[in-house]
């Protein structure tokens, strides 16, 4: 069913409005009192889009990844190389962990999971698991169209999460801890490019063991 388009209009207002406030208060001192004064209504009105604070977070956490969450589902397996169809998908991946708002997202979570380890579980559940989730589904589509013995490797449990981690090397981390403030597009490409050849390497290690 379609959200009504003033529905629609309304939920990303208070997704924008709460997003500011969990990175500029922290998740602990943004409280719901506060996102409903700043988007211009009750509480109960806060309420009936999002049951808790948990659950507005967990939302904001989906709303960073949507253009990710659709180029990663666009990636054209048919008709282009491995290399290519692995490279598309890692330039996806790496647009959403190095965009300003999910490296805030990411040192959001970093301080916060201490002491409060459901919005880890947020995080992992609504951003990591859902893009390797995805990413899994490439390589599956990648397994399945090849005839060459052994490639299934790339189908195997573990193999997605070796690929994001290889995506993540590096000039992630560096923006991450503010070593660079941003990354080009450049810069993404030639991480795409380390990351899928490094992840290729591994998998033909694998076969030819």
């Amino acid at each position: 069913m379609t959200m009504p388009a003033c529905t629609s209009a309304r939920r990303a207002a208070i997704l924008a409005i709460a997003g500011r406030a969990f990175l500029r208060q922290g998740y602990a001192e943004a409280s719901m009192d506060g996102i409903a004064a700043e988007v211009g209504g009750s509480k109960s009105t806060l309420y009936r889009y999002f049951p808790s604070k948990a659950a507005l977070f967990a939302a904001y956490v989906e709303e960073v990844g949507t253009l990710t969450w659709a180029a990663l589902a666009a990636v054209q397996v048919e008709g282009q190389g491995t290399e290519a169809v692995l490279e598309d998908t890692a330039r996806a991946y790496l647009d959403l962990i190095l965009s300003p708002s999910a490296l805030a997202v990411t040192r959001l979570v970093i301080a916060e999971t201490g002491r409060f380890p459901e919005i880890g579980r947020i995080f992992y559940e609504r951003g990591i698991q859902r893009a390797e989730s995805q990413i899994a589904a490439i390589l599956q589509r990648l397994a399945e169209r090849s005839d060459v013995p052994g490639w299934n490797f790339l189908a195997l449990p573990g193999a997605a999460a070796h690929f994001r981690a290889l995506c993540e090397a590096g000039l992630h981390e560096e923006c991450l801890w503010g070593v660079y403030e941003s990354a080009s597009p450049e810069d993404v490409g030639s991480v795409a490019k380390q990351a899928v050849a490094r992840f290729l390497l591994g998998c033909l290690g694998q076969i030819y063991l």
